[in-house]
């Protein structure tokens, strides 16, 4: 494995670290939906446990809607922090790209499931 593979796997694991201890906080942030952090609460007070009322729309679609919403971030993730070599792209701009894949694709896939699902109509 070349130096400049390392340096890709290194920025994917970071990205998709930060990813991943705060997906659900980001979830909290965007749908206003009762989630907590991950070393806290986490889902216990999300509105998907509620009878009546709207219900999040990522938790709504359970562990497939998890598997699209978490996987579409880390994915994009990949994309930027294993961008060709031959794009002249440093380490720096793709650890950037690949940070910042995670709000961008976040946001995306929260309006995309929100506007789906009438999240925001109720």
């Amino acid at each position: 494995m070349k130096v400049a593979h390392y340096t890709s796997l290194v920025i994917f694991i970071l990205s998709a670290t930060l990813t991943s201890v705060f997906f659900i906080q980001f979830c909290a942030t965007i749908f206003q939906c009762g989630c907590q952090s991950l070393f806290g609460d986490a889902d216990r007070y999300c509105n998907i446990h509620n009878a009546h009322g709207k219900h999040c729309p990522w938790c709504s679609f359970g562990y497939t809607g998890y598997v699209f919403v978490y996987g579409g971030m880390i994915a994009s993730q990949a994309l930027c922090a294993f961008v060709p070599v031959r794009w002249g792209w440093s380490w720096f701009p793709r650890l950037v790209t690949s940070l910042a894949a995670f709000p961008v694709a976040g946001t995306v896939l929260a309006l995309a499931l929100g506007s789906y699902t009438g999240y925001w109509n109720r």
